[in-house]
């Protein structure tokens, strides 16, 4: 794989070029300060932008236009990283060499860019029946986390214990907000990104990037240079242990436990976290915390952790019958101090090291994966796989203890199951 940056005037182009794959990929991401955005209005415009364009005006126009294109495929997203929001737009496609047309790429190219440089925007507004429509759509995909016990225990707790924090908030926004935007607002919203948002492109395939960003240069242009620096990581402060009980209509009972931490360094961020994750909670039922709950105890439906370092917290989840609630307190305690006490196993320490450098491969053959590992790394600071190559063997038992003592647990919330 070759990777290689295009430092242009007003944006950046990160490319790998590689014959891995059979389609190639081409992403363009807009980042701004996350505390600056309306997310209601940007989840909204990057929807609006991804279902027509003023050359192509209705949803059906777009479907014909993606199969003409060997059933290309046009996705929008958000997306954040510390205080990073991204609002993405990118499309799949064919590697060229297996088109017949020669102007292929550049249909591409210009399908692409036509969707975030000429919206449907005619007489300074948009459509009003698309706005509706995915209004509509956006109300559904709000509710979509109530479906579940876990899902909803999750974003609640959330919202419950970062009130005043980014890190517990939707990046979908809310009703209320997204019900009072305007189509005027929208316009606003779509000048405002291009006017304030830093602006980047991704591309991965077996293409000639040096010819591709020619062509590039040739049909896109920002007027505006964004450079701002915008932290990646979110310093919550560690706040004072409490509970919550919420009462609901699920069948199944869910216990939360977040533990805080301050100050980590990005040796453990990048290389610590993920194998103290795998030793914890995420091993595959060899894990401390499947061990005690579920082998040993039967006590629960599933259980796990997961680690928000970009956050700074670690979440401990368990789905398990109320009358169990104390006692999986109890294992879940249980498993956190051996943790903190070093009580792990040096050969099943060293398995684990190997089975996640193992994983490793799988990334290889993961092109979002990829061609997303390449730019935060060099957004963002994050690791390439060479990196954990060399670093995953460095990590010791003290590192892992040193890690697990920088954790406090500052809040329970428990969701309990209807009284039969």
């Amino acid at each position: 794989m070759k990777y290689k940056k295009y430092d242009l005037e007003s944006y950046q182009i990160y490319t790998i070029e590689t014959d891995k794959f059979k389609t190639c990929y081409f992403e363009i991401k807009f980042c701004e300060d996350i505390r600056n955005v309306n997310l209601s209005s940007r989840f909204l415009l990057t929807q609006l932008l991804q279902y027509s364009s003023l050359k192509y005006p209705t949803r059906r126009e777009v479907t014909i236009a993606l199969e003409e294109l060997y059933n290309a495929s046009l996705a929008s997203n958000v997306s954040r990283g510390g205080y990073n929001h991204f609002s993405s737009f990118s499309i799949d496609f064919l590697h060229p060499r297996y088109v017949k047309e020669k102007e292929y790429l550049d249909q591409i190219l210009a399908f692409l860019f036509q969707a975030i440089l000429k919206p449907n925007i005619k007489q300074g507004i948009f459509e009003e029946k698309t706005i509706q429509v995915l209004k509509e759509r956006i109300h559904v995909l709000l509710d979509q986390y109530k479906e579940k016990p876990l899902s909803f225990a999750r974003r609640d707790s959330l919202e419950k214990l970062f009130k005043e924090s980014i890190s517990g908030k939707s990046l979908y926004g809310n009703h209320e907000q997204l019900e009072k935007i305007t189509n005027e607002d929208l316009v606003l919203e779509y000048q405002k990104m291009f006017q304030n948002s830093r602006c980047d492109i991704l591309i991965i395939g077996n293409l000639n990037m040096d010819e591709v960003v020619e062509k590039i240069k040739k049909i896109f242009y920002k007027p505006s240079i964004v450079l701002d620096n915008i932290p990646a990581f979110v310093e919550n402060p560690i706040s004072t242990f409490f509970e919550e009980k919420i009462k609901s209509s699920y069948n199944q009972t869910q216990l939360l436990e977040y533990y805080q931490a301050e100050n980590l360094t990005d040796f453990e961020k990048n290389y610590v976290a993920p194998l103290f994750s795998r030793i914890f909670g995420n091993a595959n039922m060899t894990d401390k915390l499947t061990k005690y709950l579920r082998i040993e105890n039967s006590l629960c439906y599933y259980c796990g952790s997961i680690i928000r370092t970009s956050d700074s917290y670690l979440l401990v989840y368990v789905g398990l019958n109320k009358k169990e609630v104390k006692k999986g307190i109890q294992l879940i305690h249980k498993a956190f101090k051996e943790m903190v006490k070093k009580e792990i196993d040096e050969k099943y320490f060293e398995k684990q090291k190997e089975k996640y450098l193992a994983d490793l491969n799988l990334r290889e053959d993961d092109m979002y994966g990829l061609i997303d590992m390449y730019y935060f790394h060099e957004t963002l600071g994050l690791a390439m796989n060479e990196d954990y190559l060399e670093n995953i063997p460095k990590v010791t038992l003290q590192d892992i203890q040193k890690f697990a003592k920088k954790f406090e647990l500052t809040y329970r919330y428990i969701l309990e199951e209807r009284d039969e």
